[in-house]
């Protein structure tokens, strides 16, 4: 069963057959940085993948596309592509904000890797620093 996340441009994923969630940047095996997406009459997302210790490669992963493969029995597909509104909060200062709408295009991956390989989202790393700080 393939492990789903769905990711914005701007956005990092982590993995490693040793991966700390305290050190990601020491840790990883592969480091995914979600450059672009696109929606619309073409449904894709540009990756850069950071191998340790070895090369950056650029790769575009288009909806049903062929799979991207990692590292021995680790694999990454874009499934599909879909845009998210974000609404901005209204601003009590400058009284703007509020009915603005902003669109998001927003990826959606299939990782499909051994049990010990670990796949962790930037974005958690803010989160498990804030639930082991006390």
């Amino acid at each position: 069963m393939a492990l789903k996340l769905t990711r914005h441009a701007g956005t990092v994923v982590y993995g490693g057959w040793n991966l700390d969630p305290e050190n990601l940047e020491g840790s990883y095996d592969h480091r995914i940085w979600v450059r672009t997406v696109r929606w619309g009459d073409i449904n894709d997302a540009l990756l850069n993948v950071d191998v340790k210790n070895s090369r950056v490669e650029e790769h575009v992963l288009k909806v049903g596309g062929d799979e991207l493969s990692l590292d021995h029995d680790v694999t990454v597909c874009l499934e599909h592509v879909k845009n998210y509104e974000i609404k901005e909060a209204f601003c009590q200062t400058c009284e703007r904000g509020g009915d603005k709408q902003r669109i998001v295009p927003q990826a959606s991956f299939a990782f499909s890797a051994p049990r010990d390989y670990r796949i962790i989202r930037d974005d958690v790393i803010k989160k498990y620093q804030s639930t082991t700080a006390h």
